[in-house]
């Protein structure tokens, strides 16, 4: 097979610099009629087919990008998305690229909004998001719009932000999937806690509300919203006092729904509320939600792919940058996998 011809090389065939070949493969205009022709005729002499390892080598173009997150620990949701963006520094390690880390307290509004002015601090080509905070985060993207700083969104859209590309799953059907597998462990007379999480402010993040919408307008279509209680279980030793007291004083509670990635720390409360005969319902395939699904003290996970998430955001903005266009995810959700004890086994570090 040939080999791809070179942007330096297609430059120095028609006589005009390795940026003038950039500007017209990228449609960026400010090439003179002359050198226009000049590169049209050697590309179509050469059969070039446009390649993105091709033009980042050849132009020894290098990118920052930065990635913000709620505060990574070994194994949680926020480290299994890095493990994405790691992968596709990897997978595209002949491209100059260098990434940038900040992260805040997903439960204080305020300790986001201090990172997000700390990242207009840093000189950076791109940014990759992970939104708890509508507020904030519209605030922040107005500011990177107005410098024409492309960035887009992991784990969840934000409303109000339309026209930037976000890789998430649906969280409404999220939702409506936890109700329904809630529902079908549950007889009549019987009720299904919605366990909130507590944050400062008694701001809620946007995955949140969108799961909960989801999970009401389920029992909303058989007039059956009466049968959910709702409890919020915030982050402290007293207040999880508290939660256990709930399911102690509600017997009539068989089946739970964890909003966020913390159903391990209900699965905790139940046992310490001697309550085994709760189904609990969790989200995302963390270090810690694994071990009780091993044991049995939550019953299902529903996963978003965090991996994929990071990885196709990096993939993303190379394509912005070097392309001038979008990838071909941007259109598309990741898909919501269903993981019970039975098919863990079955589940790898990466799923793609």
């Amino acid at each position: 097979m040939a080999k791809q011809i070179k942007i330096k090389e297609i430059a120095q065939l028609a006589g005009v610099s390795a940026g003038t070949v950039d500007r017209v493969l990228h449609n960026r205009g400010n090439v003179s009629p002359e050198k226009l022709e000049a590169v049209e005729k050697v590309l179509s002499q050469v059969g070039y087919k446009f390649n993105l390892h091709t033009s980042a080598v050849s132009l020894k173009r290098g990118y920052r990008f930065l990635f913000i997150t709620p505060q990574v620990q070994p194994g949680n949701y926020w480290d299994a998305q890095k493990d994405g963006v790691r992968q596709a520094m990897e997978e595209y390690s002949d491209i100059h690229i260098e990434i940038l880390s900040r992260e805040y307290d997903q439960f204080d509004h305020t300790s986001c909004e201090a990172c997000f002015n700390a990242a207009l601090g840093e000189e950076v080509d791109g940014v990759i998001i992970a939104p708890t905070f509508q507020t904030e985060t519209l605030s922040f993207c107005r500011e990177l719009s107005r410098r024409k700083i492309p960035f887009l969104f992991v784990d969840a859209s934000v409303e109000g932000a339309d026209n930037a590309i976000t890789f998430c799953t649906d969280q409404n059907a999220c939702g409506r999937i936890a109700a329904r597998l809630a529902d079908w462990h549950c007889r009549s007379g019987e009720k299904i806690a919605v366990v909130h999480s507590g944050r400062k402010n008694q701001q809620r993040s946007t995955n949140s509300i969108a799961r909960e919408q989801g999970i009401l307008s389920y029992f909303r279509e058989s007039g059956r919203e009466n049968i959910l209680l709702h409890t919020t279980l915030k982050q402290s030793s007293e207040v999880f006092a508290e939660t256990e007291e709930f399911f102690r004083q509600h017997g009539e509670v068989r089946s739970a729904i964890v909003l966020n990635s913390r159903g391990y720390q209900v699965a905790d409360v139940l046992r310490r509320a001697g309550r085994k005969d709760v189904c609990l319902i969790g989200f995302d395939l963390t270090a810690l939600n694994r071990r009780c699904l091993e044991e049995g003290s939550i019953a299902a996970l529903l996963c978003q792919r965090p991996q994929s998430q990071g990885f196709y955001a990096v993939k993303t903005l190379i394509g912005i940058l070097l392309y001038g266009k979008t990838d071909p995810y941007q259109t598309g959700l990741i898909p919501i996998d269903l993981v019970m004890k039975e098919n863990l086994p079955y589940y790898r570090e990466v799923i793609f």
